[in-house]
């Protein structure tokens, strides 16, 4: 009986070490199990995304035309070699490559959002076809065309048009990452950054297979990708390029539109810059040099710059003093040369003086001394008033970013600006346009557009028609009507006879010999800088306005001059080549 208890502990263990195996067999068995049933699809999707690669396919942006069918920006192939990852040594890779195309590749090796590395990128055709003869010595290497924006008419359309760049974090939140990624193109300035949401493109992909060593065995599907939309704009772009060949070698803008729909014709900006040698991206030293440049390049002049418009502000007198009945066809102002205010003389522009002028003729001969007279009798703020309910220091709507304001000076600015009071030599100066006061040459094409229409001003614009990709209109600027000047009929009727005269015998006799009679205005604005700036603005035809115009040149001396010269080799030109728009709109 002494060796019972041992059988019976040895027979407790056989049977605890059996149900240990049985527990151990019974876990192996069901993992075998989960592993081949439950979670075969799981191992499968892994191992399909082992050997499948989505490569995404940038987009194209869309075109842009001007009026008549223009290329103003389009995309063109341009081709990269990229690396998929993990597929071989980058460094390499890029040996390799260098060796293939016979070349050294000069750019940093660049990281793509989708996991790719860029080895080199604008190659040549000729070298694409090296690379796809020995692609099997460069396994993960794909050629990869990708879309590049061009703006064939260069310089010419810079400040409209704009121009594209890489997506930075700033843009990347305000456009948002669901739809865009830090590898995308976006509209940096012009109508490439207004019209963003035109111009994208949609996006492709392609899905290939590769081997265990990342080499392609096989393209399993393609998305292209395409443009979207083609913008056509109201720019006629021979007249823009005539209006930069008019300001060659100097600083200045000339504005073209038509009154009659708030479509925009021109806009040059001189000096300009090369927006294709934007596209790529510039190096700090290049970019700093651009932005110092003490002719600011890249200042849309037109909307931006801030200028004292001289006489040319005595069109807005003039409608102030009418509605005030300060002035009538009987009276007269006379003009020794100067004004006597406060023992202190006010010069007029011609020394000798005028003499004894009336309101229409006083605008002809741009009298100084009568427009003294009529601001002190005004008042500022009735001045300051009709220039607001003109459109000045306020948006114009225009379809372009960055549109600075105007400043209209008042007494309340200047004692807390300058801590004293409006004197009435402010507003002596006021009235003949110096002083605080200071505009943008745009601000000034809108009054004219105003005089023009006898008080109606249409929303200004540069977008005509967007069509898709099937060349279908989805979205068409209509005239709209953004302001309206409830003056009566015989004040604006006065104006325009003013501005007549200034064109048949006053300052602006330089446009008088012209196929077709025009009114305008000349101006000269004093500049502490240097040399005074030189105005003239203008339409035409008189009774029927299809152009309104505006001439800016910086440093030009006085309006009669290089304004007035250049507004009348404008206005042949149009006359030459656009004679069918004079009666009808074009």
């Amino acid at each position: 009986m002494w060796n019972e208890k041992p059988k019976i502990v040895i027979n407790h263990r056989i049977e605890l070490f059996t149900w240990i195996l049985f527990g151990i067999f019974v876990f192996l068995f069901f993992n075998l199990w989960y592993l081949s049933v439950l979670q075969s699809g799981l191992y499968q999707e892994k191992s399909e995304r082992n050997r499948i690669r989505m490569i995404p396919l940038q987009a194209p942006r869309g075109i842009i035309t001007d009026r008549y069918g223009q290329i103003l920006a389009q995309d063109v192939p341009r081709f990269a070699a990229v690396l998929l990852p993990g597929s071989a040594d980058p460094e390499k890779s890029r040996q390799i490559l260098e060796k293939t195309i016979k070349r050294k590749i000069e750019e940093p090796l660049r990281d793509r959002y989708s996991g790719e590395i860029i080895l080199a990128s604008q190659m040549s055709i000729e070298e694409v076809a090296m690379v796809e003869e020995t692609r099997k010595e460069l396994p993960g290497v794909m050629i990869e065309a990708y879309p590049k924006r061009i703006y064939p008419p260069g310089e010419d359309i810079a400040h409209i048009v704009g121009y594209v760049g890489k997506i930075n974090s700033e843009e990347l939140k305000r456009f948002g990452q669901t739809n865009y990624n830090n590898e995308d193109v976006v509209g940096k300035s012009g109508i490439e950054l207004n019209y963003e949401e035109f111009l994208r493109g949609q996006k492709g992909y392609r899905k290939i297979e590769v081997d265990a060593l990342g080499r392609i065995v096989r393209i399993l599907d393609t998305s292209f990708p395409r443009f979207r939309h083609t913008l056509t704009l109201t720019l006629d772009l021979e007249l823009q390029r005539y209006c930069n060949e008019l300001l060659a070698g100097k600083s200045g803008v000339i504005i073209v539109g038509d009154p009659t729909n708030g479509e925009l014709l021109a806009m040059a900006n001189q000096p300009s810059f090369e927006p294709n040698l934007l596209v790529d991206g510039v190096s700090q030293d290049e970019w700093n040099e651009l932005i110092e440049n003490p002719q600011n390049p890249l200042t849309t002049r037109s909307l931006q710059a801030l200028y004292p418009p001289g006489s040319i502000f005595k069109l807005i007198v003039g409608l102030a003093a009418q509605e005030a009945n300060i002035v009538s066809r009987e009276r007269t102002i006379f003009c020794p040369g100067y004004y006597e205010y406060n023992n202190r003389r006010y010069p007029c522009w011609r020394k000798a003086g005028h003499g004894r002028l009336n309101y229409e003729d006083a605008l002809a001969q741009s009298c100084n001394v009568t427009f003294y007279t009529l601001g002190l009798e005004l008042g500022q703020d009735r001045i300051i008033d009709m220039a607001r309910r003109l459109g000045f220091e306020e948006d114009t709507g225009i379809d372009l970013p960055g549109e600075n304001h105007g400043f209209l000076p008042t007494s309340r600015w200047k004692r807390q600006k300058i801590g004293e009071p409006w004197y009435p030599g402010d507003t002596i100066n006021l009235s003949i346009g110096q002083g605080y006061l200071l505009v943008t040459p745009f601000e000034i094409f809108q009054s004219v557009v105003a005089i023009s229409n006898r008080g109606v001003v249409y929303t200004p614009h540069f977008l005509k028609v967007v069509q898709n990709d099937k060349r279908e209109v989805i979205e068409r600027t209509l005239p709209k009507v953004k302001n309206r000047i409830e003056l009566k009929p015989d004040i604006w009727e006065r104006l325009i006879r003013g501005m007549t005269k200034v064109v048949v015998e006053g300052t602006g006799r330089a446009c008088r010999d012209l196929p077709i009679p025009i009114a305008g205005k000349t101006g000269t604005a004093q500049n502490p800088h240097g040399n005074d700036h030189s105005w003239f603005a203008g339409f035409f035809p008189i009774d029927n306005p299809r152009y309104v115009f505006v001439v800016l040149v910086e440093n030009g001396g006085d309006g009669s001059g290089e304004a007035a010269h250049r507004s009348k080799d404008l206005i042949q030109w149009i006359y030459d080549h656009r004679e069918n728009t004079l009666n009808e709109n074009g």
